[in-house]
Order: structure tokens, then C-alpha cells, then sequence
């Protein structure tokens, strides 16, 4: 993870937070990477949310939706641009001192998630609003083998491998459902938009609401998109700048307090009683960065920056790096 920074600083220049429609592009590969030593003010560290991996699957289609699909994704009016995706992501959190063999009470658990998820986001282009929907499904603690794929990268690169990880939240199901509904607040001219959006996640993993505003300024297609194509898809080349402030309440995040079955594990439990920090239920964070789209391909890199999740952590800074590759040529469905 750390010897790949400057590689990835020198090969990537741009980038962008939304993963916007491409609407000439009906299926398209994402691959997700968050890092907390990505930084572009060259503070890395590898502490706290450490890391998340994530490929995905974008797709458009025909068919109309059934059984789950057609009940929990909920489109945004019969005439919405509805881009579907499947995706699978494995993250994981670590205290400070990775090197060291002995439980820090002060310090954020070992925390490992893997799950999949399944969603939706539903554009209106006449009403200029959209809605994300999405459904995960996974695992928390050792099944999620997080503790295998840090040691194997920092084996790979050559970092101090991470020890403490016998001290990780145990094992427990991941069920969650979130839902972000997004609207234009303002647009005076072609290269300036600010869109409001709020979000709710409930479940075994995350019970949060969140507020947030969305800014872009620059060169850039609709951000809801255009019923009609050539208007959609005008400029081939974006270039543009981003920042998203945001407020987040969380009632509940098993990553950071244990699952819902950590009182049957003694050895959690134990560990528990001597847990000095807590998670902090408010948060404000800012994200920013900068993007480039050449045709249909989209490369980004965000910097995301939250104050501190478990008090006494202090605030923490992860990067994340998105490519958005399309593997279609075909047109909307029913364009």
C-alpha cells in the first residue's frame, strides 16, 4: 500500500468523487481502491479506516424490474435513466500501531467487513433529481479474512506486517439497506452545479443519516443526464474540479463497537471492558479532488477527510482512486 503512492501519484493526475452516468455506455467495470496513505498533502498514515477494495458492475437494461429489484430500487419516475450494479468490497480498520502485539484500549478495534452489494441509482433528467438505492449482504470479523490481505500487501511491499489482529471484532452477518436521494440546487450556467442529497443506512452494519452538498465546477456533461443522447453525451473531454461537505449522525457502526453478536464471544467482551474510547455519534467531513472523463472512461481520485470517528482518535484523511471503464458500446435502452 505505501510503496504504491508514488507510482500512482506520477500516473494518475485527475480525477472525480460521483461516478456519473455514461449514458453511451450501457456496462461498465469499476474498480474502487480507498487508502488511508493516499494523500495529496503527503501525510499517509495506516491507521483507523485503512483500506477498502471494491470492483463493480454498472449496467443498463430493458427488461423491467421484478421481485426485489422492483420493490426495495425504487426508480426515479417512469422516464429515469436507471444504471443497476453489483459489486463485492472488503474493507478494513486498524489502530495506529499495527507493529504492536498488545491491545490498545485507546485505540480504534481490528475490524474486518466483506461483503456484496446490489443497487440502483435512478436519474430524472426532466426534474433534475436522482435516487441510490442499494442492499448489502456480507460478513464481519475473521470470516472476512482482512487480516490475510493486509498481511499479505504489507508482506508484498515490504511494510511492517500488521500484529494484532488476534484483538478483531468476531464474526457476525452484514445485512444493511441504504437509500441517497439527490437534487439540483442551483446551476446559473453550463460549468457550475450544486446538488443537495441526504442519506439513510440501517442495518447490521451502519445506522447513520447523512446531509451533504455536492459542488462541481468546470468542463462536464448534465449530472442528471439528458433524455436526449447527443445532449448527454456533448463533450467527450471533462475536466472539472469537486467538493462535497457533509453531516453525519451514526447511531450505529459494527466496524467500530463489534457485531451484533459480540456479547457471545468472552474474549470481546473482555476486551470491551477496557475500552477507554468510544465512537463518536457526529461528524463533518469534506471531500474534494479534481476529474477527468476522455469519451467514456473516467479516472478519479478523492481525498476524503472526516474528523475523528472514536474519540481520542483525532481526525483521519483517506484518498480514494476510481476508475470507471466501459465495456459497451450500445446505447440506452429503448434510445
Amino acid at each position: 500500500m505505501k510503496g504504491f503512492l508514488p507510482v500512482i501519484l506520477l500516473c494518475i493526475m485527475a480525477v472525480t468523487a460521483s461516478a456519473q452516468i455514461t449514458q453511451d455506455a450501457t456496462k461498465q467495470l469499476r474498480i474502487y481502491e480507498d487508502d488511508d496513505y493516499f494523500n495529496v498533502w503527503g501525510r499517509g498514515t495506516d491507521r483507523g479506516y485503512s483500506n477498502g477494495s471494491s470492483i463493480g458492475y454498472l449496467y443498463m437494461k430493458k427488461k423491467k424490474s421484478v421481485f426485489l429489484d422492483k420493490w426495495i430500487l425504487p426508480a426515479a419516475g417512469r422516464n429515469a435513466v436507471n444504471v443497476f450494479e453489483w459489486s463485492a468490497m472488503q474493507v478494513m480498520i486498524t489502530p495506529n500501531q499495527i507493529a504492536d502485539t498488545s491491545f490498545n484500549p485507546k485505540d480504534f478495534y481490528y475490524a474486518g467487513a466483506l461483503y456484496a452489494t446490489h443497487g440502483l441509482t435512478s436519474y430524472n433528467p426532466e426534474k433534475k433529481y436522482s435516487f441510490h438505492s442499494e442492499f448489502v449482504f456480507g460478513v464481519l470479523g475473521p470470516w472476512a479474512f482482512a487480516k490475510e490481505t493486509q498481511t499479505f500487501f504489507h508482506k508484498f511491499i515490504g511494510y511492517q506486517p500488521p500484529r494484532g489482529w488476534e484483538y478483531q471484532v468476531p464474526n457476525a452477518p452484514l445485512i444493511n439497506y441504504s437509500f441517497t436521494y439527490e437534487k439540483m440546487l442551483w446551476s446559473p450556467v453550463d460549468y457550475l452545479e450544486i446538488i443537495g442529497s441526504a442519506n439513510a443506512k440501517l442495518g447490521t452494519m451502519t445506522t447513520a443519516v447523512s446531509a451533504l452538498t455536492y459542488i462541481r465546477a468546470g468542463l462536464f456533461n448534465p449530472y442528471f443526464g439528458n433524455r436526449c443522447l447527443p445532449v448527454a453525451v456533448k463533450k467527450r473531454f471533462q475536466l472539472y474540479a469537486m467538493a462535497r461537505p457533509q453531516f453525519t449522525f451514526t447511531g450505529y457502526n459494527a466496524l467500530l463497537q463489534g457485531g451484533i453478536f459480540k456479547s457471545r464471544d468472552t474474549n470481546f467482551e473482555e476486551l470491551s471492558n477496557y475500552q477507554q474510547t468510544r465512537m463518536r455519534h457526529f461528524s463533518i467531513g469534506m471531500d474534494y479532488g479534481i476529474g477527468i472523463v476522455i469519451n467514456r472512461a473516467t479516472i478519479s481520485y478523492t481525498q476524503k477527510t472526516r474528523t475523528e470517528w472514536m474519540s481520542g482518535t483525532g481526525k483521519h484523511s483517506v484518498g480514494n482512486i476510481t476508475l470507471l471503464i466501459p465495456i459497451s458500446r450500445k446505447t440506452i435502452p429503448g434510445n
